[in-house]
Parts: structure tokens; C-alpha cells; sequence
């Protein structure tokens, strides 16, 4: 019998451990399932089908909330299990691998099972929907024009955004540190001025360590949509010699500029032909609280 698998959301109020009675049990040996379904891939979850006999909550501090079969923290906004209500994961009791301890997704070679969503998925069917619900913006430029390049949305609806610039002209970039490694998060980062997000307020914010950044997480489906960007205190400036303070100054003001986005969550984006900046930079320094 092998030590068990440890994991928990990232703010570390909901932990768990899954038995493993095998050497293939480790976070470097899981093979996982991808679901094609809406929400899953507005997510980005990384599915692994365990018997819920041998799934054991060793932390839970009520932060856990519920929306259509899946488990996220309502802090952190970590996406822990699901039980798929269509599709063919349907019935199967599921824990993301994003969110067990020492999990990397960038090494998962050939241990994956796409899922294709079923036409009957009732997730695909409420999703179009939820697409008809999202604002639709008024032109800016020539009558008849839209300038918008891209349209997106949390699953349940309540968030959604606009860009005014492709994707083609934007950085892409995913890593895996501890937080963005649960989120699976793929960010893109436009200025201000070139997106356009519907209902801020409905959504909550994660921010830990620095704070430097804050993840925006819609308080219904949990999904991520945007961060926004805070930086340091502009006083930690004067603290650095002259040669150095101007040339600080303007990557921290270009910062302070954008508006970062969360590529999954646009609409009809297939992420295969992305060209996405990755960096194996792990989990160092990430501390889970007593």
C-alpha cells in the first residue's frame, strides 16, 4: 500500500486524500480524462475517476459550494470534484487532478482520454442558452460594423466579456505555479481600453501572497474570467537608485495598463492552434496554512 494521494483548493480550507493501493498512484503517474462539455472547458479540469470509497475530506471549513455536480471553494475558487450530469463522465464521482499536490499538467504525455460531450449533454444545452443571455455591444465604429473580435462568458452567464482586439495580436501565456495550476488558467492580456466586462460585481476575488494580482471568479459556476492587476505599492519605488527606479517605473505603469483575460472562457477559441507561451515554474514557496 502506497502513501495516499494528498490535495486541496489552493487557500487550503477544503483538503482530501485519495487511497492508492498501487505504485502507479503518484501525482507524476495519473492518467486523467479531459471533458469536451461547456463547462469543463471554460474550467480546464483535469478529470480522475475515483471510487468514492476511496476519497476521504480530511479539511472542510464550509467554503465549498456546489454548481451543476461540481465542487469549488467559494475562497480560492479552486474546482475540487464533480459528478458530471451528462455526457459520457455522467455518474462517475471525478477529482481534479489540478488540485492534487504536486500534480503537473505539463507533463501528462500520453496519459490523457479526451471525453467528447455528448449532444445530449444538458451542460451543452443550457450553455446555448446562456450564449443568447450575453449582452451584445453597441458599435463604436462605422454603422453596421461590430468591433468586437471576441465574445465570452462564464458557464452560468453572469460575467461575460468583450475584446476589441484578436487573439492574433495578443501574448498568450499559461504557468503552473500553485494557484494557476487549479485554475488552468491560460491568460491573455490586453490594455483596458481593449476589453469590455459585463457584471463585474458578480464576482469574487482571490488574491494571496503579495496580492500583487486578483483572480475574478464568477460566484455561481466558479469559473474564471479576468484578473486584475494591482502591483505593488508605487512608494516601493523610491526605494531603488535612480538608474533603475525609471526603467521599473514603465513595466510597472504598462502593467497597471491591462486588463488580463482568461482565453478559455471566449467563445468557439480552439487552444490547439494558440501559440502559448508556457513556463514549468511549479509550486516553490507555496505554503499550505496549518
Amino acid at each position: 500500500m502506497t502513501e495516499p494521494l494528498r490535495g486541496n483548493c489552493h487557500c487550503g480550507n477544503f483538503r482530501f486524500e485519495i487511497a492508492s493501493s498501487d505504485s502507479s498512484g503518484t501525482p507524476a503517474n495519473l492518467g486523467v480524462s479531459i471533458c469536451a462539455c461547456s463547462l469543463c472547458t471554460k474550467l480546464g479540469c483535469l478529470w480522475l475517476p475515483v471510487n468514492p470509497n476511496d476519497f476521504a475530506i480530511t479539511r472542510d471549513t464550509g467554503t465549498v459550494t456546489t454548481y451543476r455536480g461540481l465542487l469549488f471553494c467559494k475562497v480560492c475558487g479552486t474546482a475540487v470534484t464533480s459528478k458530471h450530469v451528462g455526457g459520457p463522465l455522467q455518474g462517475q464521482f471525478l477529482v481534479n487532478a489540478r488540485a492534487v499536490a504536486g500534480f503537473n499538467p505539463f507533463q501528462l504525455g500520453t496519459r490523457v482520454i479526451h471525453v467528447t460531450a455528448s449532444k445530449k449533454d444538458p451542460d451543452d444545452d443550457d450553455n446555448q442558452q446562456i450564449q443568447k443571455q450575453v449582452p451584445s455591444p453597441m458599435p463604436v465604429t462605422g454603422a453596421g460594423q461590430d468591433p468586437v473580435k471576441h465574445r465570452g462568458s462564464c458557464h452560468c452567464g453572469n460575467v461575460s466579456v468583450e475584446l476589441f482586439v484578436g487573439l492574433d495580436e495578443l501574448e498568450i501565456k499559461e504557468d503552473n505555479c500553485s494557484s494557476c495550476v487549479r485554475d488552468a488558467y491560460i491568460g491573455t492580456y490586453p490594455s483596458k481600453e481593449q476589453v469590455r466586462i459585463h457584471v463585474r460585481e458578480h464576482t469574487f476575488e482571490y488574491r494571496y501572497g503579495s496580492k500583487f494580482n486578483g483572480i475574478a471568479h464568477c460566484q455561481t459556476c466558479g469559473v474564471v474570467v479576468f484578473t486584475t492587476v494591482y502591483g505593488p505599492p508605487i512608494s516601493l519605488f523610491d526605494r531603488l537608485p535612480a538608474e533603475r527606479k525609471g526603467r521599473a517605473l514603465a513595466v510597472y505603469w504598462k502593467n497597471m495598463a491591462l486588463q488580463p483575460v482568461n482565453v478559455r472562457v471566449l467563445d468557439g477559441v480552439d487552444l490547439s492552434p494558440l501559440t502559448i507561451q508556457t513556463t514549468d515554474e511549479g509550486v516553490e514557496g507555496y505554503v499550505l496554512p496549518p
